[in-house]
């Protein structure tokens, strides 16, 4: 039986945490949740502080190993902040306090752009964080694997943006087409145990991001976007690709999100039921013998570069402000224009692709900013 907890904010109701959403490393409501390659969640900070940055991190629970630090899944950190606003405007609040005195900010979205399973908004919501092209984690953090790749790092604080206090309901209550038409209304919400924050939830904040319905088995890509399963397209020859944002979705095929399958399991039973009929399998036996084979080489490629760190090729405790590779093995290119002291650093991959994610950290980073490659600093290993 899934357990919950209470969080008392000032004198309102304590809101019933479910465990489900409860971080594996501070215990805390998850805070901009970032969702593994092996499907387990964390808050970004807790992920971000826990990766090695000198070799292949391993998830605190299952200890499969990851090189990349994903982006932030909107899906599930809307989805939190319509079930416990005040929790998490309480957790936002002490997040940023931390941030401040770091002079380091984490992502902030535009809640009024956000629509689940609409990619013409998702891309909206991208676009309006910033000029920038290329984004994401970065080196120079004091606290975890991003720290300062460069001796004489610019100390310029980036500033804040708006936090989540404009967000807004999702759109109005449409049509899901699963196998046939059901309408999703407020009695098709069912509350997870005694958590009466549940009955806020529809479908419609839980969409697949390629077939529009209640998310099935979801699985989470490296650029944070959701999808079933089923409706993940898996290329012969090439990397995982994202239908939303056109990333490239690194290392091994991503694994289902267990606490989200369950919640979605919970809370809307019948349109589960359905999903499951409908789901039927996509697979041919020499489709998954291609995906075994991808894995078994991105398995391979994972312990060749975590067996011995070779420092002429690897920038250590240095991150891709793109793909999240951490540490950057390869080519580094680094923005001479950018003041903020966590810097900006791109991949040699990603240095030579259009990138428009938005960054992990608010770098003002702009298209006509000039980069420099950077050769690996020797460093003892950690």
């Amino acid at each position: 039986m899934e357990e919950s907890r209470s969080v008392a904010i000032d004198d309102a109701e304590p809101e019933q945490i479910s465990e489900s959403f409860t971080c594996c490393i501070c215990l805390e409501l998850l805070y901009k949740p970032i969702v593994l390659a092996c499907g387990h969640i964390s808050c970004f900070w807790c992920v971000h502080r826990s990766m090695s940055g000198v070799s292949e991190t391993k998830c605190v629970l299952c200890r499969q190993p990851y090189l990349h630090f994903p982006s932030i899944c909107l899906l599930l950190h809307f989805l939190l902040l319509k079930m416990y606003p005040d929790s998490y405007r309480r957790r936002e609040i002490l997040t940023l306090e931390e941030e401040k005195k770091r002079g380091t900010f984490s992502p902030q979205f535009d809640a009024l752009a956000w629509r689940p399973g609409d990619e013409e908004q998702q891309k909206l919501s991208h676009s309006s964080q910033s000029h920038m092209p290329c984004l994401g984690p970065n080196s120079s953090v004091d606290t975890g694997c991003f720290r300062n790749g460069e001796p004489n790092a610019r100390k310029v604080q980036s500033k804040p943006v708006e936090g989540i206090d404009s967000y807004s309901p999702s759109s109005p209550k449409q049509d899901l087409k699963l196998g046939h038409d059901i309408t999703v209304q407020d009695e098709n919400a069912h509350p997870v145990g005694s958590d009466q924050s549940c009955k806020k939830i529809t479908a419609l904040d839980v969409l697949c991001a390629e077939c529009k319905q209640l998310l099935f088995h979801p699985v989470a890509l490296n650029c944070g976007h959701v999808y079933c399963e089923s409706c993940i397209v898996y290329p012969a020859d090439e990397k995982l690709t994202c239908q939303v944002c056109k990333s490239r979705h690194p290392g091994r095929l991503p694994k289902v999100c267990l606490e989200l399958d369950h919640f979605l399991e919970q809370q809307f039973p019948e349109e589960y039921a359905l999903r499951r009929l409908a789901a039927q399998p996509r697979l041919t036996i020499s489709e998954n013998d291609s995906q075994k084979s991808r894995n078994s080489r991105a398995d391979t490629e994972l312990r060749n570069s975590s067996r011995s760190i070779d420092t002429s090729v690897t920038h250590l405790r240095v991150g891709c402000d793109y793909c999240g590779m951490c540490p950057i093995i390869g080519d580094r290119y680094q923005c001479q224009d950018c003041v903020e002291s966590i810097g900006f650093d791109l991949s040699g991959d990603c240095y030579n692709s259009c990138c428009k994610l938005p960054g992990w950290f608010n770098q003002q980073h702009r298209p006509e900013h000039k980069f420099e490659l950077k050769k690996p600093q020797l460093s003892l290993v950690e």
